[in-house]
């Protein structure tokens, strides 16, 4: 498996909000997929995008992925890091622009590059699955 770079986002609902936020932060169409693990897909000129609504990633390095609802998973077409990360990075700050979501984008799942909070908001709000 290779690494790529995602961005994890709170919250996820409603669907069709976050999935045209998704297409403008992208500027790509995202479309259902019928099955696996995927939710939805958008094909960029260089870049895969793949949306999972659910992930069952949990905390670790102190990143509680787990409070995160939604996965953006960026992979570039030729597998070109720089560039993935150029785009990852577009697509993360075009959704903290629209100030409506938690957001933590992070490489490989091992390093946080940086997140952001809706404003006025530095911490999760409080949710019986999270504690």
């Amino acid at each position: 498996m290779t690494s790529h770079h995602g961005i994890f986002m709170h919250p996820g609902h409603p669907v069709e909000a976050l999935v045209a936020d998704m297409a403008l932060a992208c500027g790509g169409r995202l479309r259902p997929t019928v099955n696996g693990p995927l939710d939805y897909i958008a094909s960029l000129s260089n870049a895969t995008l793949e949306l999972e609504m659910q992930h069952e990633y949990e905390e670790d390095k102190g990143v509680p992925f787990e409070r995160y609802q939604v996965l953006l998973t960026v992979r570039d077409s030729d597998g070109d890091m720089e560039r993935e990360r150029r785009t990852a990075r577009q697509i993360y700050h075009d959704l903290t622009v629209l100030r409506r979501y938690w957001l933590a984008l992070v490489f490989d799942l091992q390093a946080v590059i940086d997140t952001a909070a809706p404003p006025g908001q530095g911490t999760f709000p409080r949710c019986p699955r999270w504690g």
